[in-house]
């Protein structure tokens, strides 16, 4: 616990300048969600990783040491799983043949919805189909149309999640809250 409480103060006075500059991509860390869902040390070390010292982000302000340090504290209280910021690919299209077809750009996108309260987005096509991401679900999930599942972990959730806005985006389709 004590070594615990000097990281907490050690990572804090890395991430104090950084936030009295704005931190590297821009978003202050109240306003980040990739941590959300995570609870304890966890949470702690998500966001001095992912949020306030931005080691996700090639320009980030913190050493390299740093970055390590938090990042090997961070596998260990996991079990070895990484920080979500650090999870890039989404395992849904190798699974669900619809996500492979929308991320390959072979079906227009008519409308996306992303709800980040719920964190849920989902993705429209123009014939009526759709893909799905459930982050807050436990497990969380990608689907389509309600009918084939993927469970995934929280981390791939995320970057399914912003797969899907990255297609809608490329198809000039901007993603909008629910009605």
């Amino acid at each position: 616990m004590k070594n615990l409480f000097v990281l907490t103060l050690g990572l804090l006075a890395l991430a104090v300048p950084a936030l009295a500059k704005g931190t590297p991509d821009g978003q202050p860390p109240s306003q980040e969600t990739v941590c959300n869902g995570l609870d304890g040390a966890l949470f702690g070390l998500c966001n001095a990783y992912c949020e306030a010292m931005d080691c996700g982000s090639p320009n980030h302000h913190a050493s390299d040491t740093a970055c390590a340090r938090v990042l090997d504290n961070y596998m260990k209280h996991s079990g070895g799983q990484p920080p979500p910021c650090a999870v890039t690919s989404c395992p849904c299209p190798q699974s669900l043949p619809l996500f492979a077809t929308l991320v390959a750009g072979d079906v227009d996108v008519q409308q996306c919805v992303a709800d980040g309260a719920s964190q849920v987005t989902s993705v429209v096509t123009s014939v009526g189909t759709f893909a799905l991401v459930n982050q807050s679900a436990m497990p969380p999930f990608c689907s389509v149309n309600l009918t084939e599942f993927l469970q995934v972990t929280p981390a791939e959730a995320a970057a399914c999640q912003k797969l899907l806005v990255q297609v809608a985006t490329s198809h000039g389709v901007v993603c909008v809250p629910p009605e």
